[in-house]
């Protein structure tokens, strides 16, 4: 699901795409494609739109999607939210510009080379012409909101929000120039063209819905890298979400549940899991499946030593733990619950994570001392993968997946990161990660020379976000992952306490 600042910015660039067809170069192409130069057929009117089309839609794409990737790998936003503070206030001001018609400034007064069209087949000019509208700064800049969502663009750093805002642009940019030239020569394309450029009050009406847009992407912005609960749960832990509810357990207690009317309600067991229709909870001797309206009891299945639960319409699966310490996750269709199915193991206790379930893919997370790892298996089918894999010096932990995106944190030395991807393997989903979250790691750093006596130039390893010291008092937890956002867990490092937060997507 799109956040809400992607679907603003993309509609703000649809906006502003189709305010750039008052500028020389809007007027231009609509003569170039309309005119056909001199060829009254058909067919070359309708290559030349294909073309021109597809060559914004390019240029559109190549700007922002690259302003966007280039502000994932700077990083993502921290517990501040610096980044996105910053792009809220590029966006409110480039909104007030615009609603009140400031000239825009700056301005790049250059047009397209005139001699293309001379000089090539009329669909390759219109193809390159179409690349340099699309690209949005190598022409005429007709709103300010242009240069907000380059800025929005690189301070989200989503790379799909990137390609979405540049696809909308560059539609904006050829829908005017495709609505007037197929009819220039003998149609109503004339008549559209004179009326547009006699009405400049048009351009300035479109300036300021794109000035609306702008404000409802800095509204966005502005919970993008904070969260959105005033007031944490508290003495929480393990929350598991969905459908606008929320489920925990509480600490020295049993599990809860928070409707979406925010009503709140005691459960009659521990480790509580949410997944579609589903809710479940374990007891000393037995896991219960129930209604998540009703809360009605649907399923009872023995078990001991259950210490983690996950749930889906079609499949549970828990992590027990027997009286060596080993730990075993086992899925059990609820559709046969008589059989189950062993999915990982390890004979010491720590090592297999809190599963995540959706529909009958299960992922976790496996911490060995030489490796770290976020599995993924499909229970349907019994096909187990590496979505990521950590060797040294990081640690993957308490993934969460939802429509194809998953949710985990890496630690390092250094930090500790809450950070979104596509719920593949790495190596198939290029640099699509974004982070949510970022917080100083809870390990102390020796300074690298002892106090008091000369370091000859020894000094600790360096961290961009912490110096040499005691670590950080909040570490990081168990997670889950809703349309909007993400809940986790926050504790000390001693564990005595903790609690779930909200962050905005």
């Amino acid at each position: 699901m799109l956040s809400g600042v992607t679907v603003c910015a993309a509609i703000t660039a649809t906006i502003a795409g189709i305010a750039g067809a008052w500028s020389p170069c809007g007027f231009s192409m609509v003569e170039t494609i309309g005119s056909a130069l001199g060829d009254a057929r058909r067919a070359a009117t309708l290559a030349a739109s294909a073309t021109f089309a597809l060559g914004t839609l390019i240029g559109g794409v190549a700007t922002f999607g690259g302003l966007a990737l280039a502000g994932q790998l700077v990083g993502g936003g921290g517990v501040d939210g610096l980044r996105e503070g910053i792009g809220a206030a590029i966006a409110l001001a480039a909104a007030a510009a615009d609603w009140r018609g400031v000239k825009i400034a700056p301005q790049i007064r250059r047009q397209v080379p005139e001699r293309w069209r001379r000089t090539m087949p009329l669909a390759l000019a219109c193809a390159l012409y179409g690349v340099l509208l699309g690209l949005g700064f190598t022409t005429f800049v007709l709103a300010f909101a242009v240069w907000a969502l380059a800025g929005i663009s690189f301070a989200a750093g989503d790379p799909l929000l990137g390609v979405l805002v540049g696809l909308a642009f560059g539609a904006g940019r050829a829908l005017p120039v495709l609505w007037m030239a197929p009819g220039l020569r003998g149609g109503s394309g004339a008549g559209r063209l004179d009326g547009m450029a006699s009405e400049p009050r048009l351009w300035l009406g479109l300036r300021r819905l794109g000035a609306l847009g702008l404000m409802l992407c800095a509204l966005a912005l502005g919970g993008a890298g904070a969260t959105a609960d005033a007031a944490p749960l508290t003495s929480a832990t393990d929350p598991s979400a969905a459908g606008g509810e929320l489920a925990w357990q509480q600490l020295g207690s049993a599990g809860a549940m928070r409707d979406a009317a925010g009503g709140v309600s005691a459960l009659p067991g521990v480790h509580p899991a949410l997944g579609g229709s589903r809710i479940a909870w374990a007891s000393a001797v037995a896991i219960t499946v129930a209604d998540r309206a009703s809360l009605m009891p649907k399923l009872t299945i023995p078990a001991t030593g259950v210490n983690a639960l996950a749930v889906s319409d079609t499949w549970l699966v828990a992590r027990e733990q027997d009286a060596s310490g080993a730990e075993r996750l086992i899925g059990i269709s609820l559709t046969a619950p008589m059989q189950s199915r062993y999915i990982y193991g390890s004979p010491l206790a720590g090592e297999v994570g809190r599963p995540s379930l959706d529909g009958a893919r299960v992922v976790f997370a496996v911490g060995t001392p030489a490796h770290s790892s976020i599995l993924s298996d499909d229970l349907g089918t019994g096909r187990i993968g590496v979505l990521r894999r950590a060797r040294r010096g990081a640690a993957l932990a308490n993934p969460s997946l939802l429509g194809g995106r998953l949710l985990f944190e890496r630690t390092t030395r250094c930090y500790q990161q809450l950070r979104i991807g596509a719920g593949v393997a790495l190596r198939h989903s290029g640099l699509r990660e974004r982070t949510l979250l970022t917080v100083p790691s809870t390990v102390d750093r020796d300074p690298g020379y002892e106090r008091g006596h000369t370091h000859a130039y020894n000094r600790a390893s360096r961290c961009p976000n912490r110096a040499a010291g005691r670590g950080g008092a909040m570490r990081l937890g168990p997670s889950a992952l809703t349309a909007g956002g993400a809940y986790v867990t926050e504790s000390s490092p001693s564990g005595g306490d903790a609690r779930i937060v909200f962050v905005v997507r």
